[in-house]
């Protein structure tokens, strides 16, 4: 398998908004570590797949559409052929636009996107022979950060190594579900935080300290075991996330003459509309039930008013969306899936997909975007933040209870696209 990688550091400029918390004191004020913008680009003479994963938040869909006219314009690439991943940081800049959680930041957009051309075109340029290793281990880092009835981790660490001939690595993409906070709202900083940390740790463990992409799961209910925590303690975890993996990686078989394929589609999902007349009730609920505390109970209440208004004026601009789209790509290397989802999944879809598939499945979210969270139908009973108040930050109608389960069926659906799975080499 033929393989080209690069990366560019991305990080911001001091003093900017950061990304993730609405309850952080703004402005940033210093660089912990570096962001790193990782290129991925594979071809076999007949397919061509360009992957590009960034240590930040996520990306407006302003961003996705962006690169995706110069990847044509410059490439020929098609949106089947190109990924845009985030590690989901939330010390990172503004590349989304969540309310009052770190402000959306046109000029380093623009940065951004300049880099993405680099890191791009640098990858296409640098290509070499390499042979697929995968490999998965297990970890019980991660916690059902809700504390429900419904609680569920997925405690899989999987990696795909890019073996030289020579036994050296030459990337690895490493994949764990874990929400990237462990720094928590008090810190002001820039990181790539938890992810940031494992990519390093894995690169340094493994012959030829290879480009390591540490691409996050289905997390949207999962968190480390705490935050607002010390660099020495994201540093710790890192590397446990690392040294679970490791060890298989590097006794695991070559694959010789891998193949890959990539398959990807779009699917509309429910939203739980809330009609005109229905908007300032629904507004004041979830004021009476917001926080206690006098600033972060300012701040949420403007919040939800400027959500109630938004949505307000949308209904005057014409007929609203019952619907929205949701975007799934699919990557199988070697018989290892990894699966991009544009959403914050809970961790238990991974499970329905790699029990209805029987496939070796890897989520890869916050993959060409970030449209907020997709709950189980059983957190919807239950409620919390990622049901009941998420929407407003993210802006729009949170999607209805079982849109989660709907998007299972047609992954699993998706995958039956991919060629017949085949046998998980042994570690």
């Amino acid at each position: 398998m033929r393989i080209g990688l690069a990366h560019v550091d991305i990080t911001p400029r001091v003093g900017g908004e950061l990304c993730g918390f609405a309850s952080r004191v703004q402005p940033g004020v210093g660089v912990l570590d570096p962001l790193q913008a990782k290129a991925l680009y594979l071809t076999d003479g007949s397919r061509r797949l360009l992957w590009i994963h960034c240590d930040l938040i996520g990306f407006d869909p302003s961003i996705i559409a962006a690169f995706r006219r110069w990847a044509f314009t410059e490439f020929g690439l098609e949106p089947a052929e190109l990924m845009l991943s985030a590690t989901h940081t939330h010390s990172g800049p503004g590349t989304l636009q969540l309310d009052e959680a770190g402000r959306f930041d046109p000029d380093y957009i623009e940065f951004l996107l300049d880099k993405l051309h680099v890191v791009a075109r640098d990858a296409l340029a640098r290509m070499e022979e390499c042979d697929l290793v995968t490999a998965h281990g297990q970890l019980e880092l991660a916690v059902d950060r809700r504390k429900q009835p419904s609680s569920h981790t997925d405690p899989c660490v999987v990696g795909a190594g890019f073996r030289r001939s020579d036994g050296t690595f030459a990337a690895v993409i490493l994949n764990y579900a874990i929400h990237p906070v462990a720094l928590g709202s008090v810190n002001r900083a820039v990181s790539s935080d938890i992810m940031g940390r494992a990519a390093d740790a894995l690169a340094n463990q493994l012959p030829g300290h290879p480009m390591v992409f540490a691409t996050n799961g289905a997390c949207g209910n999962l968190n480390p075991p705490a935050t607002d925590v010390p660099l020495h303690q994201v540093v710790s975890w890192g590397c446990q996330i690392a040294a679970a993996i490791t060890p298989r990686l590097l006794a695991a078989k070559a694959q010789k003459q891998a193949t890959f394929s990539t398959v990807a589609r779009s699917c509309l999902l429910p939203l739980e509309v809330v009609a005109p007349a229905e908007l300032a009730a629904y507004a004041n609920a979830a004021i009476a039930r917001g926080p206690s505390s006098t600033a972060w109970r300012i701040k949420y209440r403007g919040v939800i008013e400027r959500w109630r208004d938004a949505l307000l004026a949308d209904w005057k601009n014409g007929p609203v969306p019952h619907q929205r789209e949701v975007e799934l790509f699919a990557i199988d290397l070697g018989g290892l899936v990894f699966l991009g989802i544009n959403a914050e999944v809970f961790s238990r879809f991974t499970e329905w997909i790699r029990g209805t598939t029987g496939r070796r499945v890897c989520i890869v979210a916050y993959a060409n975007g970030n449209l907020g969270y997709l709950c189980t139908r059983e957190a919807y009973a239950e409620g919390g933040y990622e049901v009941d108040d998420a929407h407003f930050f993210y802006g729009g109608y949170r999607f209805q209870a079982g849109a989660l389960e709907i998007l299972a069926e047609s992954a699993a659906d998706l995958l039956r696209a991919l060629p017949p799975p085949s046998e998980f080499p042994a570690p």
